[in-house]
């Protein structure tokens, strides 16, 4: 039976639920429909006397339109139907003039954008507010292409279900993701009360059950074999594998440090020690915590040998290890995830070149880290190797659920016993070939034949 439409029905219930409005004071074809989800939703509908079916026309979506101002705006809606006027074409013009008078979608984006490259200071100096503004921008081109011209408020829920479905479509559920994440926090920026654009955001947030899952044809967790390790190592030296020399050695870099491809690419001529490098804390990820602080990350031989190349190469008085374009930035880790996957119809990636399937810059760390077990470390250690944040001195959990995947990588794992009596017999070695006793020494000894 109908009932009269009130606030007190804007209750999230178990189900989907319908109300007509009715009583002395109801407008006939005024409707709200509610969703589990907390969605409240005004509707107008009649009898399309044309096509004998029932047009539905949305009003609006509680808390900006109230259950009094949805149904005044239901009985402007009947007086069209009643003097046989389109409400479509109505809508419509109205839109236009809106439209004209309104900000519009690319307004808003231009002036949100600006606010996220405003440099602010940060603990590790002046910085974007939003370092990540470029990929912002870049998320808003298709809704640009879309909607640019609109007025913000002619945006609705349905409209962006429509963009967020053409990306799924394209098999492409990560991407839907993170445009509609963005769009979500620029139009909460816009109802801010300092700007007043929006009354309520379009975008409600998402059960994770009706959000797009990415299906990975390839398992988390890719090391390298032994042979692939070979292949990718000594391929890199192929004067014709893609990518300049810089390039390839900031993926070999990564692979005997465990630094993240991302921090290496950071390393400058004046981090570098004899037995070390620093990396500086503006150019980690994890700047933001409060008890950030620079990365120094000893170096063993290899690593010595693959940063004395690296400086040996160009100008003497380059100040970034692998350089951006013009020299002073640092290349991006872009490039080189680009640079190992190559890019269809533009050029061959290194795994291509080389017949290697699916490897990433980061399954390299991920190898490294596997190595490191099978030597008979512990997670603590590969943890604090691998930089990573712990609360204890106990291993991260992500160093375990991540990176030391079970694939056999050298030829027989070392026995951790093994490894510490021959760190035992080293360390007797040097102490034994010591000329003096250290002073303070009480105890005197004498070797035996």
């Amino acid at each position: 039976m109908p009932v009269f439409i009130t606030k007190h029905h804007l209750v999230a219930g178990t189900k989907r639920e319908t109300y007509s409005d009715g009583g002395p004071k109801g407008q006939k074809g005024f409707v709200l429909r509610t969703t589990p989800n907390g969605v409240f939703t005004f509707y107008y509908q009649h009898l399309n006397k044309k096509t004998g079916k029932r047009d539905w026309h949305v009003i609006g979506t509680h808390p900006e339109w109230t259950p009094e101002r949805a149904r005044v705006e239901a009985t402007r809606l009947a007086g069209l139907v009643a003097d046989n006027q389109s409400i479509k074409v109505e809508r419509a013009q109205r839109a236009i003039k809106d439209r004209a008078e309104g900000t519009t979608l690319q307004q808003l984006v231009d002036e949100y954008i600006d606010y996220c490259k405003q440099p602010v200071m940060r603990r590790f100096g002046m910085a974007p507010r939003k370092e990540t503004w470029q990929d912002i921008a870049y998320c808003f081109k298709r809704p640009l292409q879309w909607w640019g011209g609109w007025a913000v408020g002619e945006i609705t829920s349905s409209e962006l279900k429509k963009l967020y479905d053409t990306y799924v479509a394209e098999g492409h559920p990560a991407q839907a993701n993170n445009v509609r994440k963005q769009l979500r926090v620029m139009f909460n920026w816009a109802m801010h009360e300092d700007r007043k654009y929006l009354a309520t955001n379009p975008i409600k947030p998402l059960d994770e059950d009706d959000k797009a899952v990415e299906r990975y044809e390839t398992e988390d967790g890719r090391v390298l074999t032994a042979d692939e390790l070979r292949t990718f190592w000594h391929g890199l030296d192929d004067p014709s594998c893609p990518g300049d020399r810089l390039q390839r050695l900031a993926l070999k870099l990564s692979l005997v440090t465990l630094l993240r491809t991302g921090e290496c690419l950071q390393i400058t001529r004046d981090g570098i020690a004899d037995n070390t490098v620093t990396i500086p804390l503006r150019g980690l990820k994890s700047r933001r915590s409060k008890k950030a602080r620079d990365v120094v990350q000893p170096l063993n031989s290899l690593a010595r040998e693959i940063i004395d190349e690296v400086f040996s190469i160009g100008s003497a008085e380059r100040h970034f290890a692998f350089p951006g374009r013009g020299g002073k930035t640092p290349l991006t880790q872009k490039r080189l995830g680009f640079l190992m996957r190559g890019r269809e119809d533009q050029f061959v990636g290194i795994c291509e070149y080389l017949g290697l399937t699916d490897v990433t810059p980061h399954d390299l760390r991920r190898t490294g880290a596997c190595i490191l077990e099978q030597l008979g470390y512990d997670e603590a250690l590969i943890g604090k190797v691998m930089t990573h944040k712990a609360p204890s001195k106990e291993a991260a959990p992500v160093t375990r659920k991540h990176y030391l995947v079970p694939v056999q990588i050298i030829a027989r794992p070392v026995d951790p016993r093994v490894k510490a009596l021959d760190d035992l017999d080293a360390a007797l070695r040097e102490i034994l070939s010591q000329s003096s006793m250290p002073r303070g020494a009480g105890v005197k000894f004498q070797l035996v034949a």
